[in-house]
């Protein structure tokens, strides 16, 4: 079995993925087998997608993910402090689940995540709520 880093947003890590989203035209499949079929999309639509850090100033471990996770898994829970949201609206949750406290950030440079929002390194979940 291949190993991954401990920093990567995967199950294997204890992260738990968002299986049920749906956001506009965009959702989670788990399989393309049985699919109806659907019309082509005829506007330009950018997928969700942020880069997690676990250290102000854009430091430290990274993640890329467009996926939503009921949980961030063990190395990530109350670790992100700081991101870049490169599209969509993310809301982020201070427990797993989507439960507690939380957040709504749109695209941009976020070099001290919760300077002005609250306390730092508190997040256990997130996920898309918006396309931009």
């Amino acid at each position: 079995m291949r190993q991954i880093p401990k920093t990567e947003l995967s199950p294997d890590n204890g992260c738990v993925i968002d299986t049920k989203w749906k956001l506009g035209p965009l959702s989670y499949h788990a399989s393309a087998a049985g699919k109806v079929q659907v019309p082509l999309v005829t506007e330009v639509i950018r997928l969700p997608e942020l880069v997690v850090y676990d250290h102000t100033g854009f430091k430290g471990a990274y993640a890329r993910t467009n996926l939503s996770f009921n949980y961030i898994g063990d190395f990530w829970n109350d670790r992100i402090s700081s991101l870049i949201v490169v599209s969509g609206v993310w809301r982020f949750y201070r427990d797993e689940y989507y439960k507690g406290d939380y957040w709504d950030l749109g695209p941009g440079f976020y070099e001290s995540f919760f300077t002005s929002k609250g306390p730092d390194d508190v997040v256990s979940s997130f996920q898309a709520i918006a396309l931009t």
